[in-house]
């Protein structure tokens, strides 16, 4: 239940950046500050009843730290709500980079953190490849706060009335060629490690993140519906990727190799918001939403070159660090 509902948090934040983009009005209550909150009440109670349930269990130690972490991500979630009003009855229109945004996002991902390890945990537990599905409720959640909070510091809509929080061109746009391949392929391999490399497990994450993406940030955005079968070709290199370490001989070898394809999709899977990043530094246009697709596959092959031998590099380092925390979790 905590899981689904950061979920349905980092969705409603998702949408939320669609709506800067498009610049709707905003207000406290908007549709996308609703469907987050709704979320932040969802995940509270999972957590209030996994707290009571952890305190009745004989095994407390064993699922000491995810409680801990979920509670201190719920306080920064409810701290978010009242520090939002406040902000926007004193500020008006923040930017997507703002400090009741960084309280929000922190809070989801300490949240996130803190039922995936109950969840994988809980898989370790159990033993059964049924319960290995679980790993996808479990990473989602985290993949997409963490993708917000990269958002946060790669793209260029937190210049408001009272404050410029845009980060600067050349550091947003190396940090995102970093960031963003390592983010990939580190959620996916999480997942797919704890269910032992079970075939699906790793394709269904992606699928869902592709999912939860193309409604946030194409669908609201009319001029770019076209571009939906283009960037769903991103399951092909995940699909390839989940194959590989199925029926790989050495996961070792395997696992340099997926991440380097994972990392190196990047730049499709997060499509259309890379676009407003690397344009700041290779063509500096003005970006209306209608001309998103018109800018992005004019810059395509360049970002390609510049990215990567940084994107696969990262991917590489991710999927190392996806399984050795994954091991540490389930060690324990």
């Amino acid at each position: 239940m905590t899981s689904f509902g950061i979920l349905l948090v980092t969705v409603g934040g998702s949408w939320d950046i669609t709506n800067h983009l498009l610049n709707k009005p905003e207000t406290f209550f908007s549709p996308p500050h609703a469907l987050l909150y709704i979320g932040v009440a969802i995940a509270l109670i999972g957590t209030i009843v996994s707290f009571f349930t952890w305190r009745i269990i004989s095994d407390k130690q064993n699922f000491k730290s995810s409680i801990l972490i979920s509670l201190l991500g719920m306080a920064l979630l409810i701290g978010a709500g009242p520090f939002d009003f406040v902000w926007h009855s004193n500020f008006g229109l923040d930017g997507l980079l703002s400090p009741p945004h960084l309280t929000l996002i922190s809070g989801m991902l300490l949240t996130a953190i803190g039922s995936l390890v109950g969840i994988f945990k809980f898989i370790k537990e159990k033993n059964d490849s049924r319960f290995n599905y679980l790993s996808v409720l479990a990473v989602l959640p985290i993949w997409l706060s963490a993708s917000g909070l990269f958002h946060s510091g790669s793209l260029p809509f937190s210049n408001t009335e009272f404050f410029n929080f845009n980060p600067d061109p050349t550091f947003a746009v190396l940090f995102a060629s970093v960031a963003f391949p390592f983010l990939v392929s580190f959620c996916l391999l999480l997942g797919s490690t704890v269910s032992k490399y079970q075939f699906g497990v790793l394709s269904v994450t992606g699928f869902l993140f592709l999912l939860v993406s193309s409604f946030t940030a194409i669908l609201p955005n009319s001029a770019i519906l076209f571009t939906i079968p283009f960037y769903f070709l991103s399951l092909i290199p995940i699909i390839s990727a989940d194959l590989l370490l199925r029926f790989a001989k050495t996961h070792k070898q395997s696992v340099l190799f997926v991440g380097g394809i994972l990392g190196a999709s990047f730049l499709v899977i997060y499509f259309p918001l890379t676009t407003f990043t690397y344009n700041e530094i290779l063509t500096q246009q003005t970006v209306w939403p209608s001309l998103i697709p018109q800018v992005y596959f004019q810059m395509i092959t360049d970002i390609f070159l510049i990215t990567l031998i940084p994107a696969v590099v990262m991917g590489i380092v991710g999927m190392t660090l996806a399984k050795r925390i994954c091991n540490k979790i389930l060690a324990s």
